[in-house]
C-alpha cells in the first residue's frame, strides 16, 4: 500500500482540474484578444487548417509536402507572435505555462509517474501520517552521537551508550533501505530519554520520502482511536482505525505510558496480530523491558512481539537533559 485508491483518485482529480482551468483560461484570453486583434483569429484558423493538412499529408506519405507545410506553419506562428507583442501582449499569453511543464499537468511522462505526482503523493502521505507537525531536524542527518557516553557498559547488552546508539542507528537505516523489499518490525526499547522516539521519527520520515504510507501515534492517541471506534462508533475513528491496520508502517510511540487495562491489552494484540496477517510493518518504542511487556500486555502479545520484531536496545542517561544544557550554553555564547 502507498496511496489508497481514494487518495490517488483525489490527486488525479486535481490534475484534471488544472487542465480544465488552463483550457478555460485560454478560451477567455482568446475571446479577449480576438476582439482587440481580429487578424489574430484569422491567423489561428489558418494554423489549425494547416496542421490538419499536414497530418493528412503525413499519413499519405508525402514527406516533401509535410516539410513545406512545416515552413508555412513556422511563418504563421512568427506572424502570430509579432501581432501579439505588437498589441502589448506577452508571447505566451494564449499559451499560458503549465504548472508542471514536464508532464503538462497530466501527472505522467511516457506512462511513468512524473516527479510532481510523486511529490504530491508524498505530501499527501505526510499530511495523513501525523508526522507533518513534528519539529524540523528529526531525520537521520541530525542524529547526534556526541550526546551518548562511551564509558559505562550496559549489563544486558555489554555495550556502552554510544555503541548502543550506533547499533540502533545502523539497524534503523538498514530497515529503511530494505523496507520496500522485505518490510519487517522493530522494537525500540530501553532507558528513558535515550533517543527511541527520535529514531522512530527518522524512520518514519525516510519512508514517507520514499512514498510509503506511514502513520504515527503515541500509545495514548492510538488507544483513544480504538476506544472511539469500539464504543462511540465514530465514523472518523473508524476510518482512521482501518488506515492504522492497512498502512505500510505504523509507529507506536511510548507504549506503556497509556492507562493500561483489559481493553488496551486486547486491542494491542488485535492491532499487532492483524497487521502481521496483512503483511504490514510496525515500529514500537517503549521504556519497558521484555518482562514488563509480558506482565502488562499478556503472554500472547509479548509472544507476537518477541517472535516477529527485531529488538533494538537503548542504554544510558537522558540525552534530553544534555541537549537542554548544550542549547543553554550555545545561547550564552
Amino acid at each position: 500500500m502507498a496511496l489508497t485508491n481514494t487518495q490517488y483518485d483525489a490527486l488525479m482529480r486535481g490534475y484534471q482540474e488544472r487542465q480544465q482551468q488552463r483550457r478555460r483560461l485560454i478560451r477567455e484570453r482568446e475571446e479577449e484578444v480576438y476582439l482587440r486583434v481580429p487578424e489574430l483569429e484569422s491567423l489561428d484558423q489558418k494554423v489549425a487548417e494547416l496542421c490538419a493538412q499536414s497530418a493528412e499529408q503525413l499519413l499519405s506519405g508525402d514527406a516533401s509536402a509535410v516539410d513545406h507545410m512545416k515552413r508555412e506553419l513556422q511563418e504563421l506562428r512568427q506572424k502570430r507572435l509579432t501581432l501579439l507583442s505588437g498589441s502589448g501582449y506577452p508571447a505566451d499569453y494564449l499559451t499560458p505555462p503549465y504548472r508542471c511543464p514536464d508532464c503538462k499537468d497530466t501527472g505522467y511522462i511516457n506512462g511513468q509517474k512524473c516527479h510532481c505526482l510523486i511529490q504530491a503523493s508524498i505530501d499527501l502521505l505526510y499530511a495523513r501520517s501525523r508526522m507533518a507537525d513534528l519539529p524540523d531536524g528529526h531525520d537521520f542527518s541530525h542524529f547526534r552521537f556526541d550526546l551518548y557516553d562511551d564509558g559505562a557498559r550496559d549489563e544486558k547488552s555489554g555495550m556502552t551508550s554510544l555503541e548502543c546508539a550506533h547499533n540502533a542507528f545502523d539497524s534503523a537505516q538498514i530497515f529503511v533501505q530494505n523496507f520496500k523489499r522485505c518490510g519487517g518490525n522493530l522494537l525500540l526499547y530501553g532507558d528513558t530519554g535515550t533517543g527511541k522516539t527520535f529514531l522512530s521519527h527518522c524512520i518514519g520520515r525516510a519512508l514517507l520520502d520514499q512514498g510509503c504510507s506511514v502513520i504515527y501515534f503515541t500509545a495514548f492517541q492510538l488507544f483513544r482511536i480504538f476506544e472511539k471506534n469500539v464504543f462511540s462508533k465514530d465514523a472518523d475513528a473508524s476510518e482512521t482505525h482501518e488506515q492504522i491496520l492497512d498502512c505500510d508502517l505504523l509507529i507506536i510511540d511510548d507504549l506503556g505510558t497509556e492507562f493500561s487495562n483489559s481493553f488496551t491489552t486486547s486491542q494491542l494484540f488485535l492491532c499487532l496480530n492483524e497487521r502481521l496477517l496483512r503483511g504490514g510493518s510496525t515500529v514500537i518504542s517503549t521504556n519497558l523491558d521484555m518482562k514488563e511487556l509480558r506482565d502488562l500486555y499478556s503472554e500472547r502479545t509479548s509472544s507476537r512481539i518477541i517472535s516477529s520484531y527485531t529488538p533494538i536496545r537503548f542504554f544510558g542517561s537522558d540525552i534530553r537533559i544534555k541537549q537542554t544544557l548544550a542549547h543553554k550554553q550555545e545561547t550564552k555564547e
